[in-house]
């Protein structure tokens, strides 16, 4: 990492640190005091290992592309994701999602570096799955950027969130199936051609669940002449044995 980059990254964890001193935060993830995200929810956080499908990162049984992904195509190169959406994380997600608690994207961010040093991508750009007017108008912030913005200066990678817009706004993605997930999202994104020309892109969200989101973004990108788009995730909802996933409440 160049010195100067690696300056930024902590100052940027220093902040958030100084800012745990003088408001001694509760886990994201249990509530217990002291820590944003402490040992015990990190300990049980089941962390995503092979096999999953090489193409989507869906957790199956073998190792290769999984039936979806052999009859369907998708946009993007990879999808992968760091862990399973449940208990903890799913709190976790949920507060820095809903309760505006901004200081898990820092520390949530660092399990998505670490992920990304594993991966053999070659990636030029980093940039958030963006919200809609109304819905960043509401919330007030977008939490995908609160985990992509540290990634990117960890990862020391550009960060440019001003590369890709939602131009449409969708409804909720809870309780779709996966085709009404597509067609929810699909046409829903707009990319700044300027930006993404030959460039392989990294897109960061917090939920990956059918990856219909992160495909939409990558036709935006590819259209825009991107070389490559790659989606990394926080979590992923599991698929049950019967096929059913776990959807995102």
């Amino acid at each position: 990492m160049a010195p100067m980059s690696r300056l930024v990254y902590r100052f940027y964890r220093l902040m958030w640190s100084s800012l745990d001193w003088l408001y001694p935060p509760n886990c994201g993830g249990c509530g217990k005091p002291g820590r944003r995200w402490c040992s015990d929810c990190q300990q049980s956080t089941e962390i995503i290992t092979p096999p999953f499908c090489s193409k989507c990162g869906q957790t199956q049984e073998d190792i290769g592309l999984c039936v979806r992904c052999r009859n369907t195509a998708q946009h993007y190169t990879a999808l992968r994701s760091w862990a399973v959406f449940r208990d903890g994380l799913r709190k976790a997600i949920h507060r820095l999602k809903y309760s505006r608690d901004m200081s898990l994207g820092e520390i949530l961010s660092r399990p998505l570096i670490h992920c990304l040093e594993t991966y053999v991508w070659h990636i030029d750009i980093v940039i958030p799955v963006p919200l809609g007017l109304a819905r960043l108008a509401e919330r007030g912030y977008n939490q995908s950027a609160l985990l992509a913005r540290p990634l990117a200066l960890g990862a020391e990678l550009a960060y440019y969130p001003q590369a890709l817009r939602r131009i449409r706004e969708t409804q909720s993605q809870v309780g779709l199936s996966m085709e009404e997930r597509r067609l929810n999202v699909e046409g829903a994104f707009q990319a700044n051609k300027s930006l993404a020309e030959g460039h392989n892109i990294l897109i960061i969200d917090d939920v990956a669940t059918s990856g219909a989101t992160i495909d939409a973004c990558a036709v935006a990108l590819l259209n825009a002449g991107a070389n490559e788009v790659y989606g990394l995730t926080l979590a992923r909802a599991v698929r049950h044995p019967v096929g059913v996933e776990e959807f995102i409440q």
